[in-house]
């Protein structure tokens, strides 16, 4: 299946942080809706603020945030099995965009 045929289950560690459904793509970024999961509430602060930082254009800050999502085991997991660990994955609001 292409990653467009699949709907992906973000986590980080073991806390559910909500589902990733493909709406297109271009060379290299997967667009999605996003729905939060349980644990959103618990790490929203964190994507909040690399979602911010990519919209300002300060990649030191985005590196800086999204570092840190990958330090506590950013991945996200598709309905056929397929995980990836440590995506380029930003989340603002109901839209994600990310590279695997």
């Amino acid at each position: 299946m292409a990653v467009l045929d699949k709907v992906w289950q973000v986590y980080v560690g073991e806390a559910w942080i909500g589902t990733l459904s493909p709406t297109g793509s271009d060379s290299e970024w997967y667009y999605a809706d996003f729905a939060q999961g349980d644990d959103w509430g618990n790490f929203a602060p964190w994507f909040d603020q690399a979602a911010a930082a990519f919209k300002a254009g300060d990649d030191s800050a985005w590196q800086n945030w999204h570092g840190q999502l990958t330090a506590m085991g950013l991945t996200i997991t598709a309905d056929d099995g397929e995980s990836v660990h440590n995506p380029t994955l930003t989340i603002n609001g109901s839209n994600a965009w990310f590279v695997i």
